[in-house]
């Protein structure tokens, strides 16, 4: 992504390869991961073996190629920040599952949806993105039902139809942020961290990425997300 990708905090600022992360940002790279993207073959060549592996189980070459996309994409980012080779970043994982860098205080974690992959980025603070293609959604009121909180239920029920989709996305998005932020997963979707313990984290609406919802989770406060182009 070198010459590629850049962050842009304010309009004039532009920081390329990206290697100084300061603590009160959390970078967004927003990264396209369909079969006509960019940079398609630089990011196959990026992914481990282990990573070649596991895509080729899927069955749909469109999934195969959204899975080595992004985490070819992924490991192309953090190997900016590290100044290393992609095949040099070793990932480990936390009780839960989240996986993080062996031997760096660099967070990182990585969603993706229909075309996109979102990566955030932050140092020394835990982080969390989620985001999902706005999309039909069959049986919406019983999925509410299930991850919704009284009062999402209500606010969904009071919008016209047509927008309960993109409502619902959004109220799941910051629910995965969260659970991803904290590592707990499923068992935190019903919970809200930030409500519960202010000061604790807070959230980041992504709201100019037609056609999809999506959050940045983050801990603490007195942090701003800055954003890939």
């Amino acid at each position: 992504m070198e010459g590629e990708s850049h962050f842009s905090a304010t309009p004039g600022r532009t920081l390329r390869a990206i290697r100084r992360l300061p603590g009160n940002e959390v970078h967004l790279w927003i990264v396209e991961v369909g079969p006509e993207s960019d940079d398609r073959a630089r990011r196959h060549a990026a992914t481990s073996a282990a990573e070649r592996d596991r895509a080729a189980r899927f069955r749909a070459a469109g999934d195969r190629e959204r899975f080595l996309s992004s985490h070819g994409a992924l490991r192309l980012v953090l190997a900016e920040y590290l100044d290393c080779e992609p095949h040099d970043v070793v990932f480990a994982s936390r009780p839960g599952g989240k996986p993080y860098i062996s031997g760096a205080r660099l967070e990182f974690n990585m969603s993706h949806s229909g075309a996109l992959a979102l990566i955030a980025v932050a140092h020394g603070r835990q982080v969390g993105v989620d985001v999902e293609s706005i999309r039909p959604l069959p049986g919406l009121a019983a999925i509410a039902a299930r991850v919704c909180t009284p009062d999402e239920r209500a606010t969904l029920a009071a919008l016209p139809e047509s927008s309960r989709e993109g409502a619902f996305l959004a109220m799941w998005t910051r629910k995965e942020a969260l659970a991803k932020m904290t590592g707990e997963g499923l068992g935190a979707v019903l919970r809200d961290p930030c409500l519960s313990s202010p000061g604790r984290c807070r959230v980041v609406e992504v709201q100019d990425v037609p056609g999809y919802a999506a959050c940045v989770a983050a801990e603490g406060t007195g942090w701003h997300v800055v954003r890939s182009a």
